[in-house]
């Protein structure tokens, strides 16, 4: 019963729909029928109310909006995307796959990916997966025990392809997946795996359209079934732990030069215009790295630097690091992020990814609290937004100044999730300009 209700229920969610009960969908006969199928969803979406409305809004708005794109791509027809058929064909065969194989799991998924965000905004994603367990919301649902792990679990880790798609984490961020014990099940059975590895997949386009709906081109479809395949290949060892963290380490080396590519935005970028190609991104990371060796007096290839200099960046997850990353490849905030065929990378972005993996290799060796190959989260904070004009990026090309504020930075170790904790505070290091 819970099963065709839930499944109805969600098949039902339109865009115009939508588009008709946007500013007030708590006020409407969906909304309540969506607490009546989650029951103690009345009671976190009335604390979010309280907490903070905009938040709450915002938060409902996305999830019902999911739920509009999947039916869309499950049509195989989603004009408000700006994409013709063609181009969402590959998106339509994986959701068709998903539906066959559980036709639960993606509609689940998007109802309660994000119910941890009224809650713990900074680490939603696993607050959505505590509160689906604490609540037992996936009880009664017609859901097999594999269906209910699978669903948790991509709640659990949804940010993974996202942040490997835009440079913040890198494949062996995946890691902690492989220790996870309530992922075991899956991780042997390999009808499971895949289907994980989809849903994921899917997950992570619809995760963008349900903000904005013409956010995904074409050439960034093509990407996320890079990705895809690419898991599909390391997982496919399920058998052998050890020959799946290799392939990780092994992808995660690969995949330096596109997270490099992703501070210059070409995970949304590429592929807009004629000029935004993979190997123009190329030529302008190359291009500032040479800069930077000019700069610093370094003898040593593209290559030989990133084994040299950046050995460690592939164990780093950026938190909130995009927010420093991207303008400072532009070299500042006061310069508008459009590439043009003359835009050139700033050199200290190079430098400032060379002094966070010094910092990394000397913790792991002189600091005995720290889980040596394990992890790092460097989280960056207290920096200015991109709309406020301030003298950040001119105090950053400050001899000294980049290497004082990571000699500063704190480091701490996360044992509950087995990895150690690098946080960047620019707090004190920027003023604003104009206030």
């Amino acid at each position: 019963m819970g099963f065709n209700k839930l499944l109805n229920f969600s098949e039902g969610i339109s865009f115009d729909w939508l588009n008709h009960n946007r500013e007030h969908i708590d006020n409407t006969a969906e909304f309540n029928n969506l607490i009546h199928l989650f029951p103690p969803l009345d009671d976190i979406f009335r604390k979010g109310l309280e907490e903070d409305y905009q938040e709450f809004t915002r938060t409902l708005i996305h999830t019902f909006q999911t739920q509009a794109a999947y039916n869309r791509i499950c049509s195989g027809d989603f004009p408000e995307s700006g994409l013709d058929r063609t181009a969402i064909r590959e998106v339509y065969d994986l959701a068709h796959s998903i539906s066959s194989a559980s036709p639960l799991v993606m509609p689940t998924i998007l109802w309660l990916h994000d119910i941890g965000r009224l809650e713990d905004k900074r680490r939603h994603n696993e607050k959505s997966a505590e509160m689906i367990s604490e609540f037992h919301l996936l009880n009664d649902k017609g859901l097999s025990e594999e269906e209910a792990i699978l669903i948790q679990k991509v709640v659990q880790y949804h940010l993974l392809i996202g942040t490997l798609y835009t440079g913040e984490s890198s494949y062996m961020c995946f890691e902690p997946l492989l220790k996870d014990e309530e992922f075991q099940t899956i991780l042997k059975d390999k009808p499971s795996i895949k289907l994980f590895v989809d849903a994921l997949t899917l997950f992570t386009m619809i995760d963008v359209w349900g903000y904005h709906t013409n956010d995904i081109s074409p050439n960034m479809i093509d990407n996320y079934l890079g990705i895809r395949e690419e898991m599909g290949q390391i997982f496919a060892k399920s058998g052998d732990l050890g020959e799946i963290i290799k392939g990780l380490k092994e992808k995660s080396r690969k995949h330096l030069d596109w997270r490099f590519m992703g501070y210059m935005m070409a995970f949304s970028k590429i592929g807009k215009k004629p000029h935004l190609t993979f190997d123009f991104y190329a030529g302008m990371i190359n291009d500032g790295f040479r800069k930077y060796a000019e700069r610093e007096g370094l003898s040593t290839d593209w290559n030989g630097f990133k084994d040299s200099y950046l050995n460690k960046i592939d164990q780093v997850q950026f938190k909130y690091g995009l927010g420093v990353l991207i303008p400072l490849s532009y070299g500042g905030t006061g310069k508008k992020m459009h590439l043009t065929e003359n835009t050139r990378v700033n050199p200290n972005l190079f430098h400032l990814l060379v002094n966070i993996n010094n910092r990394i290799q000397k913790e792991e060796k002189i600091n005995a609290q720290c889980i040596t190959g394990a992890l790092w989260n460097v989280v960056f904070k207290g920096y200015p937004p991109w709309n406020l004009k301030t003298d950040f990026h001119q105090r950053l090309d400050e001899p000294g100044q980049i290497e004082e504020i990571i000699e500063r930075s704190k480091v701490s170790v996360d044992k509950k999730e087995g990895l150690n904790v690098l946080s960047v505070d620019y707090r004190g290091y920027w003023k604003d300009i104009e206030g």
